[in-house]
């Protein structure tokens, strides 16, 4: 199932990778904006968990009070977000809960750039331990027999996580424009 998760997300993956990673992380403002990013999308799908809570796994450790801590010592405010996304069932909450899971996977490499340029700060997000564990506990659960119903939800749920991400990162290029 990882597999088919990651081939029907690559285009969204990569076109995430490639506008977040354009992020100059060692530069304050634009990880001040980085972390806007991460705490409205991520504000956006912790509310749908709480809802509708992945199969086989407890939810995602929320990172909101993480985020939340590093912008106030980067001296931002995170913005109001209203709603939450919605998902359809267990399965489809799993492909969230992997998207929002692995992309802790390249918070270390973050946190090691900034770290090379000096900064020391603002690094509780990028330093957690707990999303990274979540996700080495999901993983193994991807190989479990799921019927093809199930496995197109969780692609969907996976799909809606990667889509938010860009959604929020579109609003802010906009509002950044205006």
């Amino acid at each position: 199932m990882r597999q088919r998760l990651r081939a029907a997300t690559a285009t969204l993956h990569d076109r995430l990778d490639d506008a977040m990673g354009k992020m100059p992380v060692g530069n304050d403002t634009a990880f001040a904006r980085f972390l806007t990013i991460q705490y409205a999308s991520r504000k956006f799908l912790d509310g749908a968990l709480a809802v509708q809570k992945p199969a086989k796994i407890g939810i995602p450790p929320s990172q909101i009070d993480l985020l939340v801590r590093d912008l106030a010592t980067l001296g931002s405010e995170p913005p109001q977000i209203d709603g939450y996304a919605s998902l359809v069932s267990p399965a489809a909450a799993l492909g969230a809960a992997w998207v929002l899971s692995g992309s802790s996977l390249g918070n270390r490499a973050m946190l090691a750039q900034r770290r090379k340029v000096g900064l020391d700060h603002a690094d509780t997000f990028l330093s957690d331990p707990r999303m990274p564990a979540y996700f080495r506990t999901l993983v193994p659960l991807l190989a479990d027999d799921f019927d093809t119903h199930e496995q197109n939800q969780m692609i969907d749920g996976a799909v809606m996580a990667f889509t938010v991400f860009l959604e929020t990162l579109s609003d802010t290029e906009l509002k950044e424009a205006a």
